[in-house]
């Protein structure tokens, strides 16, 4: 057929699962001959084997007693459970069920077990061990989650779709980790499939899904702040032939928190249920509801109180600068939504997400605003009532196929994105206090009395359209992706900030990303990429002028490593990323924004994660940046980025005896070092480099009698030993927030299927 110069396309895939599937993985063991099994397959499809159920989920298998460290990438998918700390597979960088290893671009993907293992409580703490990774902007009590990616802000994506966040002001969701299966971070620009977002990359939080196999966990954890909490995570088929699927997430938690009068509530449900009515089609319902009630709320404190030399010393991590019976944090959301699947044979196959999420919050809340004398902090009062909603849809068009030695994988794909929002802030100076001898009980005003000082409704619709290709050739991997984006955006403003009007803008680009990996027969793969970001801009300069989009650029040259018949990988990158049109603080107007500035990163990454041996488990990394400004009208060119830390090093590690008189015990200890950073534009202090110790102890009970199989304890410390750091200043010194101090938790977990 070649030598007649036909064009031949010819079938490369079996018939797999209905969910999200890819080609299968080249192997390492033996590259050339699975490519050389693809192409002698035949065009004509196969006939589909006769079946009494739908076909199977890949789930968590039951719980053993000697587990099989780490679930390989056979059975794994890219948006499932995975056993231990390694995952093989992900959806977030392709968009498509694919190996990690020959994404010729950086991603880290932290799993359930990792995050219970390291105790995690929060997104932010799930994330401490993940290079390229900036957290606690806000501090360690704070109720926002806002990430950096390599020195840029991080949007957040669940289950693949756009969480209203970045472009609202306060009314910002917060996800719960017990709710996730995995959280994956995808460095470097993804406009190219994402749309909006900047060139360090984003997260995309995965939700837990209905299993196949029954699943019934229940927890209660105790420890540090008055913490009491209960979850629960229930799931299996609801009928014999296991054509319904459910799955019921649930948390509860009353909590104090390190600082006096500010409490830690939550309450968190997620039903989600899948229905298989074909051979080929899935429909998944995944919701979530989430309550907190708390007093008190997020303080910043000053720096010549924690960190900067002061004849009184430092405050301690208790201590409360706000009224305890004035501050307190009301956050309600909701979320809904679908994943369809369907194949329609063995070259093509569609898949629509869809979800609504509602945010709304209510908050009190005193702040710091500077020093009055070496004791006294100057403050203000804040309320803020604000609400958000979006709708996220993607649609996916995937076509799997050969023309002649090229194996592609070919997706098209159209997404809509909207979000609505509206925020009510209004501030007032009041009295000072004493840090070191706090007298509370000021007088402030009500909320109604006060002037709103930003009073808006936002608005902003996405329209994209995007195609991808990966291509196999032998041992190479090209993945080339392209995209076009249509943005209205538009606010009023009723109040000062920004100036009271009505804007609007039109905005349109294109971006995209190529990148090559090549597959040598020892489980090696080094990759090159090159990528292009947009983020259009909600907001107005002191002129009432609308900013237009910033847009980055970024390459990477990088080396994966997984040894054959391993559960380990090693990865290594480095990369140079660019923004231009940056917004940052007007030095004659500092209440207002505008658009000179223009940023570089350069740096290197470096991550380690899976099993060592069949006992010992870890995870590292490091991180070197140098992020500088490039081009500045505000006068910051040639200065550090602030709150970028140049260096971060983090390694954990858990040993568990699965034989011996020991058998059953795990221990964990982990490092955590962050560097220097700079706490203002002009690099006019420095917030001191901290070293922070974590450990774990666990034990399954399994092993001491056989009818206690199911029970695990398991007792988690972090800041082991209680080290005082800053973690971070906002917008210079009145604003920095106090890292985590010292924190005990124990857990007890009973689980069966």
């Amino acid at each position: 057929m070649a030598g007649s110069g036909l064009f031949v396309l010819s079938v490369v895939m079996p018939r797999e699962s209905v969910a999200q599937s890819a080609l299968p993985p080249v192997t390492v063991e033996a590259p050339k001959q699975q490519q050389q099994a693809r192409r002698t397959q035949p065009a004509r499809r196969a006939a589909r084997p006769v079946r009494t159920t739908p076909r199977s989920i890949a789930n968590r298998a039951p719980a053993q007693n000697v587990p099989a460290p780490g679930a390989g990438g056979g059975g794994e998918r890219g948006n499932g459970p995975v056993t231990g700390y390694l995952a093989s597979q992900s959806v977030t960088a392709t968009k498509t069920d694919s190996p990690v290893l020959t994404t010729p671009q950086s991603i880290s993907i932290v799993t359930q077990d990792q995050i219970q293992a390291q105790g995690a409580q929060n997104i932010t703490e799930a994330l401490r061990y993940t290079p390229g990774v900036t957290i606690e902007s806000f501090g360690a009590n704070a109720f926002f989650d806002e990430f950096k990616l390599r020195g840029f802000t991080a949007p957040r994506y669940l289950d693949g779709l756009r969480l209203p966040t970045d472009t609202t002001t306060f009314a910002v969701p917060r996800i719960e980790t017990y709710g996730l299966e995995r959280i994956e971070v995808l460095k470097g620009p993804s406009s190219g499939l994402y749309g909006q977002s900047d060139p360090g990359g984003l997260l995309n939080l995965v939700s837990k899904r209905p299993t196949e196999t029954p699943h019934y966990e229940f927890e209660g954890t105790f420890g540090s702040f008055d913490r009491f909490q209960g979850a629960f995570d229930i799931g299996g088929p609801a009928d014999k032939d296991g054509r319904v699927l459910y799955r019921i997430v649930g948390l509860g938690r009353d909590s104090n928190s390190q600082t006096d009068f500010v409490q830690d509530n939550k309450l968190f449900i997620a039903p989600s249920f899948t229905w298989r009515p074909t051979y080929d089609t899935s429909f998944t319902v995944l919701s979530q509801y989430q309550k907190v009630d708390n007093k008190g709320y997020q303080q910043y404190v000053p720096g010549q109180v924690s960190f900067l030399p002061n004849p009184n010393g430092h405050i301690p991590y208790s201590r409360y600068l706000g009224e305890p019976g004035l501050d307190g944090y009301h956050l309600e959301q909701f979320a809904v939504g679908y994943a369809f699947e369907h194949r329609f044979d063995n070259i093509f196959q569609f898949r629509q997400n869809l979800r609504y999420t509602q945010v709304s919050n209510d908050l009190a809340s005193v702040r710091t605003e500077g020093m009055v004398t070496d004791r006294l902090v100057a403050r203000s009062y804040n309320y803020v009532k604000a609400n958000a909603a979006n709708v996220a849809l993607d649609n996916q068009l995937q076509a799997d196929f050969a023309t002649g030695p090229l194996v592609h994988k070919v997706l098209a794909g159209v997404d809509y994105f909207d979000l609505w929002a509206n925020t009510d802030y209004r501030t007032t100076p009041i009295a000072p206090i004493d840090a070191y001898s706090p007298v509370y009980g000021t007088a402030v005003p009500s909320a109604s009395s006060l002037v709103p000082f930003i009073l808006r409704d936002d608005r902003q619709s996405q329209l994209g359209a995007y195609l991808q290709d990966q291509i196999k050739l032998d041992r190479w991997t090209l993945t080339m992706s392209g995209r076009q984006d249509w943005v209205s955006s538009g606010f009023t403003s009723m109040a000062f900030y920004p100036p009271a009007g009505h804007y609007s803008r039109d905005d349109s680009a294109q971006t995209g990303r190529i990148g090559l990996s090549y597959l040598f027969d020892i489980g090696l793969a080094p990759y090159v990429s090159y990528g292009t970001s947009f983020t259009p801009n909600l907001g107005a300069d002191s002129a009432g002028r609308s900013f237009r989009p910033t847009t980055g650029e970024g390459a990477e040259v990088g080396v994966k490593f997984k040894p054959n018949g391993s559960n380990f990988m090693a990865t290594a990158a480095a990369f140079d990323i660019r923004q231009q049109d940056v917004l940052t603080a007007d030095p004659l107007n500092p209440l207002f924004n505008v658009q000179t500035d223009a940023v570089r990163v350069r740096g290197f990454e470096l991550e380690l994660k899976g099993n060592l041996t069949r006992e010992l488990e870890i995870t590292a990394g490091y991180t070197h940046l140098d992020p500088r400004v490039t081009t500045s009208f505000a006068g910051y060119a040639g200065k550090y980025m602030m709150n970028t830390a140049q260096d971060q090093i983090a390694v954990w590690g858990k040993y568990t005896w699965y034989d011996g008189a020991l058998a059953g015990l795990g221990l964990g200890l982990g490092v955590r070092y962050v560097g220097e950073t700079y706490g203002d534009n002009f690099n006019t202090f420095v917030i001191p480099s901290y070293a922070l110790l974590d450990a774990s102890v666990s034990y399954d009970f399994a092993y001491l009698r056989p009818d206690l199989k199911g029970w695990k304890a398991q007792v988690n410390v972090t800041n082991l030993t209680d080290h005082f750091y800053v973690a971070s200043c906002l917008t210079g010194l009145p604003y920095c927030g106090l890292g985590n101090g010292r924190t005990v938790l124990g857990t007890m977990k009973y689980t069966w299927n």
